[in-house]
Protein backbone atom coordinates (compact mmCIF):
# COMPACT_ATOMS: atom_id res chain seq x y z
CA UNK A 1 0.00 0.00 0.00
CA UNK A 2 1.88 3.33 -0.86
CA UNK A 3 1.70 5.75 1.59
CA UNK A 4 0.84 9.74 0.95
CA UNK A 5 2.05 12.93 2.70
CA UNK A 6 -0.71 14.97 3.10
CA UNK A 7 -0.29 18.97 4.35
CA UNK A 8 -3.11 20.99 4.36
CA UNK A 9 -3.57 23.65 6.97
CA UNK A 10 -7.51 22.81 7.30
CA UNK A 11 -9.13 20.14 9.02
CA UNK A 12 -12.10 20.21 6.53
CA UNK A 13 -9.64 19.61 3.78
CA UNK A 14 -7.48 16.85 5.36
CA UNK A 15 -10.90 14.86 5.81
CA UNK A 16 -11.97 15.30 2.62
CA UNK A 17 -8.20 14.41 0.66
CA UNK A 18 -8.06 11.45 3.01
CA UNK A 19 -11.71 10.19 2.40
CA UNK A 20 -11.05 10.16 -1.04
CA UNK A 21 -7.80 8.51 -1.42
CA UNK A 22 -8.58 6.26 1.16
CA UNK A 23 -11.26 5.08 -1.33
CA UNK A 24 -8.64 5.02 -3.85
CA UNK A 25 -6.56 2.73 -1.36
CA UNK A 26 -3.89 4.68 -0.50
CA UNK A 27 -2.44 4.99 3.13
CA UNK A 28 -2.51 8.51 4.58
CA UNK A 29 -0.48 10.26 7.06
CA UNK A 30 -1.98 13.39 7.39
CA UNK A 31 -0.32 17.34 9.09
CA UNK A 32 -1.77 20.42 9.50
CA UNK A 33 1.98 21.98 9.78
CA UNK A 34 4.46 21.85 6.79
CA UNK A 35 7.34 21.17 9.81
CA UNK A 36 5.59 18.38 11.14
CA UNK A 37 5.26 16.72 7.72
CA UNK A 38 9.53 17.48 7.09
CA UNK A 39 9.45 15.69 10.54
CA UNK A 40 7.87 13.15 9.23
CA UNK A 41 9.98 12.64 6.14
CA UNK A 42 13.41 13.33 8.02
CA UNK A 43 12.34 10.64 10.58
CA UNK A 44 12.54 8.06 7.87
CA UNK A 45 9.00 7.10 7.64
CA UNK A 46 8.79 5.90 4.04
CA UNK A 47 6.15 8.31 1.88
CA UNK A 48 5.17 7.72 -1.78
CA UNK A 49 4.14 11.10 -2.24
CA UNK A 50 3.41 14.53 -0.88
CA UNK A 51 0.68 16.63 -1.27
CA UNK A 52 0.45 19.59 -0.08
CA UNK A 53 -0.94 23.33 0.14
CA UNK A 54 0.93 26.35 -1.20
CA UNK A 55 0.01 28.69 1.41
CA UNK A 56 0.58 27.16 4.85
CA UNK A 57 1.65 28.93 8.06
CA UNK A 58 5.22 28.88 9.25
CA UNK A 59 6.65 27.16 6.31
CA UNK A 60 4.74 27.22 2.99
CA UNK A 61 4.32 24.44 0.57
CA UNK A 62 7.21 26.20 -1.39
CA UNK A 63 9.67 25.99 1.41
CA UNK A 64 8.10 22.55 2.26
CA UNK A 65 9.32 21.45 -1.38
CA UNK A 66 12.57 23.25 -0.78
CA UNK A 67 13.53 21.26 2.29
CA UNK A 68 12.58 18.44 1.06
CA UNK A 69 15.20 18.35 -1.83
CA UNK A 70 17.46 19.79 1.11
CA UNK A 71 17.42 16.28 3.34
CA UNK A 72 17.64 14.46 -0.04
CA UNK A 73 14.03 13.33 -0.51
CA UNK A 74 13.17 12.43 -3.78
CA UNK A 75 9.39 11.57 -2.95
CA UNK A 76 7.12 13.56 -5.72
CA UNK A 77 4.74 16.20 -4.74
CA UNK A 78 1.56 17.87 -5.47
CA UNK A 79 1.07 21.67 -4.59
CA UNK A 80 -2.41 22.74 -4.17
CA UNK A 81 -3.03 26.64 -4.77
CA UNK A 82 -6.42 28.41 -4.19
CA UNK A 83 -4.52 31.73 -5.43
CA UNK A 84 -1.84 30.44 -7.62
CA UNK A 85 0.22 32.26 -10.00
CA UNK A 86 2.74 32.08 -13.02
CA UNK A 87 5.53 32.67 -10.46
CA UNK A 88 4.52 30.60 -7.69
CA UNK A 89 3.49 27.73 -10.40
CA UNK A 90 7.27 28.04 -12.21
CA UNK A 91 9.01 27.95 -8.53
CA UNK A 92 6.85 24.87 -7.87
CA UNK A 93 8.05 22.97 -10.91
CA UNK A 94 11.95 24.08 -10.08
CA UNK A 95 11.92 23.11 -7.09
CA UNK A 96 10.97 19.39 -7.94
CA UNK A 97 6.55 19.96 -8.00
CA UNK A 98 5.04 16.87 -10.07
CA UNK A 99 1.83 19.09 -10.48
CA UNK A 100 0.15 22.39 -9.66
CA UNK A 101 -2.90 22.29 -9.37
CA UNK A 102 -5.72 25.01 -8.60
CA UNK A 103 -8.25 24.12 -5.70
CA UNK A 104 -11.31 22.46 -5.29
CA UNK A 105 -10.55 19.48 -7.20
CA UNK A 106 -12.92 16.57 -7.85
CA UNK A 107 -12.12 12.99 -6.34
CA UNK A 108 -11.52 11.54 -9.97
CA UNK A 109 -8.73 14.30 -10.58
CA UNK A 110 -7.17 13.79 -7.91
CA UNK A 111 -7.01 10.18 -8.35
CA UNK A 112 -5.74 10.26 -11.82
CA UNK A 113 -3.18 12.73 -10.64
CA UNK A 114 -1.90 11.01 -7.66
CA UNK A 115 -1.81 7.64 -9.86
CA UNK A 116 0.28 9.56 -12.33
CA UNK A 117 2.30 10.96 -9.77
CA UNK A 118 3.51 7.15 -7.78
CA UNK A 119 4.04 5.90 -10.74
CA UNK A 120 6.19 8.61 -12.45
CA UNK A 121 10.00 8.18 -11.88
CA UNK A 122 11.61 10.66 -9.92
CA UNK A 123 15.10 9.36 -12.05
CA UNK A 124 13.62 11.72 -15.14
CA UNK A 125 13.65 14.93 -12.64
CA UNK A 126 17.08 15.87 -11.64
CA UNK A 127 15.31 18.75 -9.58
CA UNK A 128 14.51 16.09 -7.02
CA UNK A 129 18.74 14.70 -6.65
CA UNK A 130 20.01 16.59 -3.49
Amino acid sequence: MKTILVVESEQEAIAYLSNILNRYGYNVIAKQCSLSALSVVREGTKVDLVITEERMPEMDGLELLASLKEVGSSVPAIMLTTHGSVESYLKALNLGAFEYLNKPLSAKEIGRVVKAAIEWSPDRASSFHA
